[in-house]
């Protein structure tokens, strides 16, 4: 195998693979990256059992072949090479990997069969939809923030994505709620799924362009499509609790807040909470205001105070200020609608139809 190609497309599709790539593989194999070449192309794929990635880059290709290289090496070597826009590939038949880059630079790294590096996985029986890229990031970084990491909470490790009139995703860890809805995309089958955490955040990876996403999905696996990228990773196998009874259907009070007055509020209350306790943030609303508030015996308080539209009784709800800011720093809505009940109900902030978030109240 030979090739030339843009040091920085390497490079770049490398640190792509690197992250799925595991560390301490039961199968030493899924520590490197397969590297094949294609007329024209090169195709790399990294993978560790549950999730897979295939990515490719332009490249003048000399003569065909693959091998497989330890990620973290190719990886180094690369971020290493410096002032040079192309290198040179070549591997030789005891499958070391030659770098040429310029005149002065050779790096050989010794690399590891193809044959047994595992097959590139294959969705049968599958649903498919398509989404513009920008309104696939935009869902998972509505929701990613509520997702749980709890070992012991298994199926809430990953965000639901409920299939039917329309598309709702939803993650919760238990104490909060967020759901994204898109209701251009229907699908004649009413199905849901639950993409792992890491899945997820490598999909994050692959959402930088402009270009649309084809998703399709079986009852075990999903794969996205962007560009010149594939990820197919193994779904979470476990129904997901019916979020649809956790949505408040009354509420006392809808009060409009400026996102940004109401974060920097929460965020300067924050400073004064214990950093090694849970940290506590009260919202005291009475006619036409909201303080916002914390307290900590031996740091001291911070307070300020915003304009509302409330117009009930005296009433204090505390929060833990993190699942407050999380929303604010991951919309991109300049004002949103908080609804409100009493101090021991959910809190509920929407953005729009499309969005809201469910934040349970501290009880002491």
């Amino acid at each position: 195998m030979k090739f030339t190609c843009a040091i920085s497309d390497l490079r770049d599709a490398v640190q792509l693979l690197q992250p799925v790539c595991s560390n301490k593989p039961a199968f030493p194999i899924v520590a490197n990256i397969l590297i094949r070449t294609k007329e024209n192309s090169v195709e790399l794929t990294g993978t560790d059992l549950d999730i897979t990635i295939k990515t490719s880059i332009e490249a003048s290709v000399e003569k065909e072949g693959e091998t497989t290289v330890p990620v973290r090496y190719m990886r180094d070597t690369l971020m290493k090479i410096k002032s040079v826009a192309q290198i040179s590939v070549e591997v030789d038949e005891n499958n070391v990997i030659k770098i040429t880059a310029g005149e002065r630079i050779k790096c050989n790294l010794r690399g590891v069969a193809a044959a047994d590096f595992p097959s590139f996985p294959v969705l049968s029986e599958c649903e498919s939809v398509s989404i513009p890229a920008k309104e696939f990031s935009k869902m998972l970084r509505y929701t990613g923030y509520a997702m749980s990491h709890d070992e012991q909470r298994y199926i809430l490790n990953g965000i639901c994505f409920s299939f039917g009139e329309q598309l709702d995703v939803v993650a919760t860890d238990g104490r909060r709620l967020a759901k994204y809805t898109v209701p251009e995309i229907k699908t004649e089958k009413v199905s849901q799924i639950i993409i792992p955490v890491k899945a997820i955040n490598m999909m994050q990876q692959l959402l930088a362009g402009d270009d649309p996403v084809s998703m399709r999905f079986s009852s075990s696996q999903v794969e996205i499509i962007v560009g010149r990228n594939t990820l197919v990773a193994r779904l979470m196998d476990g129904h997901y609790p019916d979020y649809k009874q956790v949505l408040p259907k009354n509420k006392s009070f809808s009060l409009t807040l400026n996102s940004g007055d109401f974060s920097n509020a929460v965020e300067l209350a924050s400073v004064v909470t214990d950093k090694n306790k849970q940290g506590v943030v009260k919202l005291s609303l009475a006619a036409g205001k909201m303080k916002v508030s914390a307290q900590t015996a031996d740091i001291g308080e911070n307070s300020s105070e915003l304009e509302t539209e409330y117009a009930g009784e005296p009433m204090d709800i505390s929060f833990n200020p993190t699942f407050l800011l999380d929303v604010f720093r991951n919309i991109d809505e300049t004002e949103v609608t908080m609804d409100v009940i009493n101090p021991i109900s959910p809190t509920v902030i929407r953005t729009t139809d499309n969005f809201i978030s469910i934040i349970m109240p501290m009880r002491f």
